[in-house]
């Protein structure tokens, strides 16, 4: 698992890079500017999600 960032809270708890204790474990975070921006999903404005299994 990679580490933990400190200081990204995250309450999108279907996301694969959310940890136990809502914190983004992802390499990078891609923040849309609306929820209408091309390559952001329904649920979020993150491009960094990836939903879990």
């Amino acid at each position: 698992m990679d580490k933990k960032k400190h200081g990204i809270h995250c309450d999108v708890e279907n996301c694969v890079y959310n940890h136990d204790a809502h914190e983004c474990t992802a390499n990078s975070i891609e923040v849309c500017a609306t929820c209408d921006d091309p390559g952001c999903c329904d649920e979020t404005i993150c491009r960094t999600f990836e939903p879990k299994d």
